[in-house]
């Protein structure tokens, strides 16, 4: 049952977040046809690819057509079913802040200034923080080695992504090294 609502809840996530996936294609394109942004086009298109077998990996197992490696016991499902809403919840939550800011793609908008309210107060990039939480929620929920690799790959891949963000936002957005002293930590609070 847990993993049936992990699929719900991340299916919900999808098509609420993502509008079915228009947004994250179109930030793609966007990002594509910028020169400077490769890598972050790279990385965006990694991190879809690695979901969508994470995701149907996670069909199958709960079709029981594939087998779960590791041991099937309900407390640990439990546990990655509440790390799986606790990051798409904090991930609504973030781009609350951001508003208007909001794109998957590394970009500035008109108007842009520094968020450093809520989350952003905290860590820099706190929406990746959350959807580390979730990914790795989903890994837990559904333990098949080549989805642990994937989420593996998607935690390095935001790690990544904030650095280059990281990197771009200082050069070009007004503020954003003085927010940078400010906030030190860009995913993990008191870590990193």
């Amino acid at each position: 049952m847990l993993r049936w609502l992990t699929l719900l809840g991340i299916l919900f996530w999808f098509v609420a977040y993502w509008q079915g996936g228009r947004k994250v294609v179109s930030d793609i394109q966007k990002s594509a046809g910028v020169e400077d942004s490769r890598l972050d086009t790279y990385l965006m298109v990694s991190i879809v690819l690695s979901s969508v077998v994470v995701m149907g990996t996670g069909v199958l197992v709960t079709l029981g057509l594939v087998p779960l490696e590791l041991p099937r016991r309900w407390v640990v499902v439990a546990g990655g079913w509440l790390l799986s809403v606790i990051g798409i919840v904090g991930m609504f939550y973030c781009r609350h802040y951001l508003g208007r800011f909001w794109t998957a793609e590394t970009t500035l908008m008109d108007g842009h200034q520094v968020v450093d309210t809520g989350p952003y107060g905290v860590v820099r990039h706190p929406i990746y923080s959350f959807a580390i939480v979730m990914y790795v929620g989903v890994g837990i929920v559904f333990p098949v080695w080549w989805n642990l690799l994937l989420v593996l790959g998607i935690v390095g891949a935001y790690a990544l992504k904030a650095q280059e963000e990281d990197g771009f936002l200082e050069e070009k957005l007004e503020g954003y090294r003085e927010y940078k002293e400010r906030v030190q930590y860009r995913i993990i609070p008191w870590v990193w």
